[in-house]
């Protein structure tokens, strides 16, 4: 007898009778039509809507913001909209620098891309910055950076975003702690806390320093001493376990979607938990600072100033609380930014970094360690060593936008009063004949040929005029001081394979502002 004849095997058919196989096989099907409609079928058709509502879409704002030419009537070139976000943010920031180049190379000197369903016209050359800029005093910076609904929500109402009479008033509350006499009285106060950071700094002990993740406490627990005054141990604990969750917030922002718009603050977003968890802890937080700054008569803090301001009706508590927000938390990647590309060119340029050392050296045998009147002139190799910095590596690829109050003519095209223009950094700074054959090259000695007055509308760093970066003087002299002790104390090379050539250098793809990603050796000196 034929063995495996003789054996009754089940077919197909009886083991789809049992209830419990009819099951298996229907999760087996909805598991597989759920893969195909995840995998294939929603791409395509989510891609199909989404050209779809950005076709429609730009028809309509190509025609509602048509921007044309005095003669020819033409259109201004540019980006189509592309929904939800247009180009705005991750187009601008988080992949900014490759698009910028592309878009120039397609569009000439002068084009628009869109911010949500606002355009931006791009600026690249000084004629055309010059041009927007002469009033920059009556300049309206764009309604929520632009970013829409969440950015608002977190940034909306601080000192940088807001315009008119309204920023007037807030920037007269909160001027005073930033003033130029004001920064300089911080000098002991940094230096302090910079030669605290990196005496317990455990990647400088092992010789081996990454500038963001090893640095990136150091200037914020300074400015939190200037806002706050000299903070304990609780109020900075709490503060470095509230920036997680600000990042992450953050995120969001500059990822846009749904969070463009404000029927998002219904869904039961990552986002929306984000912003309430971070709100509740960050008014807890000020509210205790405040109070303590009355128990320690510490007026003169932004902090009191700012509430005090708050109680007497000058000020909104959102302008309280998101001025405060962007001085320590959005400043955080901003002031990084700057901080931890300075030791990479030095790491890079050994003779740069030696002339700092011999300068920082001499000086010290006249005005002791703390050097302090070096550090607040400009026109030493330290400053120009950090504008060359800043120049080569600006913080993000284009400037926040804002508007001129009056038509603008650019290249024949006629841009209406109240248009957002923004900054390609890279165009004015780097690309521009102005710094001549050598612009792409780290030389610092350029900025000691030059006349700060020489530097306007061929440099973006702090902007122009009345609304540049409050905070300027005290970042300055934060890179300043770090810069002395570091170099004073170590010796920058790199580590591993990683090359002198700045084009292979590496930057981190996730963060909004340019940040490197290089590992540089310390080697203590003798």
């Amino acid at each position: 007898m034929d063995v495996v004849a003789s054996i009754n095997f089940p077919t197909w058919l009886d083991h789809l009778q049992t209830g419990q196989t009819k099951s298996i096989y229907i999760i087996l099907a909805s598991t597989i039509t759920y893969a195909a409609w995840c995998w294939v079928l929603r791409p395509i058709l989510t891609g199909s809507l989404t050209n779809l509502i950005s076709t429609i879409l730009n028809l309509y704002l190509t025609r509602q913001y048509p921007f044309k030419h005095v003669e020819t009537g033409r259109s201004i070139p540019g980006r189509p909209y592309r929904w939800p976000n247009g180009q705005g943010d991750e187009g601008k920031f988080l992949d900014g620098i490759e698009n910028r180049t592309s878009w120039a190379k397609q569009h000439g000197q002068i084009y628009r891309i869109w911010a949500g369903t606002k355009p931006e016209v791009v600026l690249q050359k000084p004629e055309h910055v010059k041009l927007v800029f002469r009033d920059s005093d009556r300049h309206s910076k764009a309604v929520n950076n632009d970013s829409g609904y969440l950015m608002g929500q977190v940034l909306g109402e601080c000192l940088g975003l807001i315009s008119g009479q309204d920023w007037r008033t807030l920037r007269g509350v909160s001027e005073f702690a930033f003033r130029h006499n004001s920064a300089i009285d911080y000098i002991d106060l940094i230096h302090t806390r910079v030669n605290s950071y990196l005496g317990q700094c455990q990647a400088l002990k092992q010789g081996v320093l990454d500038p963001v993740e090893d640095l990136k406490f150091l200037p914020f627990l300074i400015i939190g001493d200037v806002l706050y005054g000299p903070m304990t141990a609780v109020m900075e604990d709490e503060l470095c376990a509230m920036a997680p969750l600000r990042e992450r917030l953050f995120q969001s922002v500059i990822k846009g979607g749904v969070a463009r718009y404000s029927w998002s603050q219904y869904l039961p977003t990552e986002a929306n938990h984000a912003l309430r968890e971070f709100r509740s802890r960050w008014i807890a937080f000020n509210q205790g600072a405040y109070r303590r700054s009355i128990d320690l008569k510490g007026t003169e803090t932004p902090v009191h100033q700012l509430f005090a301001a708050a109680d007497r009706g000058l000020i909104t508590a959102d302008n309280v609380y998101q001025t405060l927000d962007e001085m320590l938390f959005a400043n955080l990647d901003v002031t990084m930014g700057a901080l931890s590309w300075n030791p990479v060119f030095l790491a890079a340029h050994p003779r740069v970094q030696d002339e700092l050392y011999t300068t920082i050296q001499a000086t010290q045998d006249t005005e002791g360690p703390a050097i302090p009147k070096y550090l607040q002139r400009s026109s030493t190799y330290l400053a120009a060593c950090i504008l060359e910095s800043s120049r080569l590596k600006p913080l993000a690829a284009f400037s926040v936008p804002q508007a001129a109050p009056t038509e603008r003519i650019l290249d024949g095209y006629v841009i209406p009063g109240g248009t957002n223009f923004i900054v390609d950094a890279y165009a004015l700074n780097v690309e521009n004949d102005f710094w001549g054959m050598d612009r792409y090259d780290y030389r610092p000695d350029r900025f000691l040929e030059l006349k700060g007055s020489d530097l306007r509308y061929h440099m973006w760093r702090f902007g122009f005029g009345p609304r540049q970066c409050l905070g300027k003087y005290v970042a300055d002299l934060i890179l300043r001081i770090f810069l002395v002790h570091l170099v004073r104390e170590f010796k920058l090379g790199f580590a591993d394979s990683q090359g002198r050539n700045s084009k292979e250098w590496k930057r981190d793809l996730d963060n909004w502002i340019t940040h490197p990603k290089i590992k540089l050796t310390c080697t203590p000196r003798t």
